[in-house]
């Protein structure tokens, strides 16, 4: 009787342990196929207002039907976008007029400003250490091709001072914006095909373009082939557009080969949920892999940025 009680006891003890064996080896290779993206991020395409952009209201998406709730201040906005980067760990972020929110987060903030500001102006910025990009470049809300003279001089200035520029094309406000809010912003602005000339005069430009050109991909794959300096930007499209527009949109360029010059951005304006939405977007896509995905949340902008070794070991660490 005791010799059955000891195999009974035998057999009770080697069915536990092939099942927790199996449970870990389901969770193992859950993990292995696992395709979500948890590393740092890079937004390069934020923004800090002094005022309330689009009179700090609420928008509905007329694409998806989301309702964005809008800060209720320019404080606030500080405060809920800084919430939302700690939360989705974005350690770096291009903000447009970066200088209003720097001293509240200067390891996480790169100045950027526009053309707004004259030629001369950047350049002293730059010097005092308050201007790392020159964007978010947007001539289009006043009708100015970037192929424009006026712009010329911004261009060259990017290259002198050897930082980014980054471009808006299209899409140039909401869905009909040209109706009520741009009446200058025309949708044949945003072919990106107009830079040919503009890079072929100056190699060394180190430039992304905004929103990715959207829907142009056949045009921004010629360009991107063409011209291995250039960089896209994922900022708005990756929450005003619908997510399965997005996503083909992202997998055209991917399969084109174009996945290392992939940046992602969120182009948060007033409402800081398109960020969590933006990031949501790009890390249910499928057909990336999670290496694929690091690329774009992280390693390319880091590269374009020519951050150091050691500062992209410690985000990677953190």
């Amino acid at each position: 009787m005791k010799a059955i009680k000891n195999i009974l006891l035998f057999q009770l003890i080697l069915l536990v342990s092939c099942t927790s064996q199996n449970r870990k080896t389901e969770k193992n290779l859950a993990a292995e196929g696992s395709t979500s993206y948890s590393g740092p991020i890079i937004d390069m395409h934020c923004h800090a207002f002094d005022q309330m952009f689009f009179g700090g209201q609420d928008y509905t998406n007329p694409l998806t039907g989301k309702t964005y709730k809008a800060s209720s201040t320019i404080d606030s906005l500080r405060i809920e976008t800084l919430a939302k980067y700690k939360e989705h760990n974005v350690v770096k972020a291009m903000v447009s007029q970066g200088e209003l929110w720097f001293d509240h987060a200067p390891e996480k903030i790169i100045i950027g400003n526009s053309h707004r500001y004259s030629v001369e102006e950047l350049r002293e910025r730059f010097k005092i250490g308050k201007l790392k990009v020159i964007g978010e470049v947007a001539p289009n809300y006043q009708g100015i091709l970037p192929t424009d003279e006026s712009l010329t001089q911004y261009f060259d200035l990017a290259v002198e001072l050897d930082i980014p520029i980054g471009y808006h094309m299209f899409p140039g406000g909401p869905p009909g914006g040209a109706y009520f809010a741009y009446p200058r912003t025309r949708a044949f602005q945003g072919k990106p095909l107009q830079f040919e000339e503009i890079l072929f005069d100056r190699p060394n430009l180190k430039i992304y373009i905004m929103h990715a050109a959207w829907p142009y991909l056949e045009d921004l794959k010629a360009l991107m082939y063409a011209h291995p300096q250039i960089y896209v930007g994922l900022g708005a499209i990756c929450w005003a557009l619908p997510k399965k527009e997005f996503q083909s949109y992202v997998k055209g360029l991917v399969d084109a080969g174009f996945g290392k010059r992939i940046m992602f951005g969120t182009d948060q304006m007033m409402w800081v949920e398109t960020i969590s939405d933006g990031i949501e977007a790009l890390n249910s896509a499928d057909f990336l892999s999670v290496d694929q995905k690091a690329d774009i949340f992280y390693n390319n902008a880091a590269r374009f940025l020519e951050l150091s070794e050691e500062e992209t070991k410690r985000h990677k660490q953190e």
